[in-house]
């Protein structure tokens, strides 16, 4: 048994159907709970696959170290043999499973809750598991998110959808022209870059009927676009004035204003989660560095001063990092700025570009540079990482979220 790193904290309760309370693993969130399961059901395909999905998910949260599965018959007989920090529990009465989360040292409920059992066992995992991440440490789960991402598996550039633990691979386009650039939307929509009739135009396309239109097509460059749902706002690149610029727009593709006016290349803008900061890249002190300005385009300041090269930024959806690539000699590294304390913190040797947070704020998925360009997951507290998908072909353009 290693020692203890578990400290629990209660922040609120609230008199619902089940009790809240979130709790913090260490203060520089390494370290993680060891955790077994043990569920009272039929063992059977649907219940062997549910508790190995529920596991992965588990461990892939990065707050779990799970220590191993038991089917039984007695829950209480079972509980009593296992010495662990978190005793995760599951009873079947018809077509319910409740579920309880426990402190395995103190013997404290921490979070319980009856779910509907679903046809498919890794989505009732992906649920069960979300909600027992949410309740216990505030932060939200990403067992039910999604990645887009562009590939040429097909031999032609084709925009792909992946579920964050590599399953359920889908094929979205189907299209005789360049696309990429995939940036989810809202509901069942994204946005990508089109090349149709030869030149770069912002398309949407709803996923489920798979209709594809164009809503943003100035002469020039149209793209780098950055949603967010929270104002229906979009930042932007556009070089109908000559220069690439970023500029302002809602989510019908009306531009509302014009944010930079610069000699130099403005691109690849970033909004922050409130909508009242954006990152970018900016050449207008010579070479590309990462700059924030506020959503007006006004209070421009660098951020990034470790190398010469650092492009593609991207705000974490909790406000509190931008990460961006920077140059390492022949190589990339990820850096990660704290808005807070003005630090920067490097991955060194990752030979990565393009980059997406996961709604967590904790992991990161980039494109991997080698001979075939793979999608790889970083965990940025345990500096763990894993392969999402790769194979005899390239991926590219990462974009991570979840549905709401």
């Amino acid at each position: 048994m290693k020692k203890v790193f578990l400290f629990f904290m209660i922040l609120s309760f609230y008199i619902f159907s089940q009790t809240q309370i979130f709790f913090q693993i260490t203060k520089n969130l390494v370290e993680k709970a060891d955790t077994f399961l043990i569920f009272k059901v039929e063992k059977n395909d649907f219940s062997s696959k549910m508790l190995e999905t529920l596991s992965q998910d588990l461990k892939f949260s990065g707050y779990f170290n799970v220590e191993g599965i038991k089917f039984t018959d007695d829950i209480e007989k079972t509980k009593k043999e296992i010495v662990t920090q978190i005793i995760i529990t599951g009873e079947q009465k018809g077509e319910i499973i409740n579920v309880k989360v426990e402190d395995g040292l103190e013997k404290n409920l921490l979070y319980e809750y009856s779910y509907k059992i679903s046809k498919d066992p890794r989505f009732l995992a992906h649920m069960i598991c979300d909600d027992i991440v949410e309740k216990l440490t505030g932060k939200p789960g990403i067992a039910k998110s999604k990645i887009l991402f562009t590939s040429d598996r097909t031999g032609k550039k084709q925009i792909f959808q992946i579920d964050y633990d590599g399953f359920n691979l889908k094929q979205l386009t189907n299209v005789e022209y360049l696309v990429n650039y995939p940036r989810y939307l809202e509901g069942n929509k994204i946005i990508f870059v089109s090349y149709e009739d030869g030149w770069p135009k912002l398309a949407k396309m709803d996923i489920l009927s798979g209709k594809i239109e164009i809503f943003i097509a100035h002469p020039g460059l149209n793209a780098c676009a950055s949603p967010l749902k929270k104002t229906r706002e979009i930042v932007l690149v556009l070089s109908k004035s000559g220069d690439p610029e970023i500029y302002l727009a809602d989510f019908d593709g009306k531009i509302k204003k014009r944010l930079t006016e610069n000699k130099k290349i403005d691109s690849s803008p970033s909004f922050s989660p409130d909508g009242k900061s954006i990152a970018f890249v900016s050449d207008r002190d010579g070479k590309p560095q990462i700059y924030i300005m506020d959503r007006d385009g006004y209070g421009v300041r660098r951020i990034s001063y470790i190398s010469g090269y650092c492009t593609s930024p991207v705000f974490s959806p909790d406000g509190n990092f931008v990460a961006y690539i920077y140059s390492e000699g022949s190589t990339f590294g990820l850096a990660i700025y704290d808005i807070n304390t003005k630090k920067t913190r490097t991955f060194p040797g990752l030979n990565c570009e393009e980059i997406s947070w996961a709604p967590n704020s904790r992991h990161i998925v980039y494109s991997k540079i080698e001979r075939k360009q793979s999608l790889v997951i970083l965990d940025i507290f345990t500096k763990e990482t894993r392969t999402l998908i790769s194979g005899n072909f390239n991926c590219f353009s990462p974009n991570w979220f979840l549905i709401e």
